[in-house]
């Protein structure tokens, strides 16, 4: 079974064995002949999909989640039946924080991805370009530029992530998610979470 999932600005494959990563054109080329679940957030793409009239089918909400969260995108819902209890950080063009519980979603919250940020900070001014430093200590005051901007994106992330976790299990994926472990020594990277729980949606829909 081939899963893909559709981000904003890539698409990344998952066979079973490992995961590819390729750019929107590349994948639809690459595997336009094969049989292929997707989720997507990216709308454009999904209509593009529909339009070349391809062998994909798109794994849809159905429910799956238990949550009040309104408007939760089919990502997410996807890495959080993948953990069933925990907090899931997907660190990629966004970071996402999701906490779930016996299998129903909390709630979660959403930053500018980490790119994003330092992007933010190069158009605030030019003496703000820095390197990233994922070593910066989080427990003390900067003595820096360049370890404030880090200090910056990632005391808060490293802040209320240990706020909402209250000793869970914490899980991180996602193209940053290796650069956030850092901030969580005991949290797991699993890059396969998100297509764990396509495997459970699909089961369940019988798509």
């Amino acid at each position: 079974m081939l899963l893909c999932d559709i981000g904003n600005t890539r698409m990344h494959f998952y066979s079973g064995n490992e995961i590819l990563h390729f750019t929107h054109n590349e994948g639809l080329e690459h595997f336009k002949n094969e049989k292929v679940y997707f989720i997507s957030v990216n709308q454009e793409i999904t209509n593009k999909i529909k339009k070349l009239s391809l062998k994909w089918i798109e794994v849809k909400d159905e429910n799956f989640l238990k949550t009040s969260y309104k408007g939760l995108g089919i990502d997410r819902i996807a890495a959080c039946l993948g953990i069933e209890n925990g907090v899931v950080i997907d660190a990629g063009s966004a970071i996402t924080v999701d906490v779930v519980e016996d299998g129903k979603h909390l709630g979660g919250w959403i930053w500018p991805g980490i790119k994003a940020q330092l992007k933010c900070y190069t158009n605030i001014s030019e003496r703000l370009t820095v390197s990233l430093n994922s070593l910066v200590d989080v427990s003390k005051l900067p003595q820096n530029t360049t370890e404030a901007v880090s200090f910056g994106i990632f005391a808060p992330i490293a802040c209320l992530v240990k706020t909402f976790a209250q000793n869970r299990k914490v899980v991180l994926t996602g193209g940053d998610a290796k650069i956030l472990s850092s901030l969580f020594p005991d949290a797991e990277v699993d890059e396969e979470i998100v297509f764990k729980g396509m495997k459970k949606m699909i089961k369940e829909s019988g798509c």
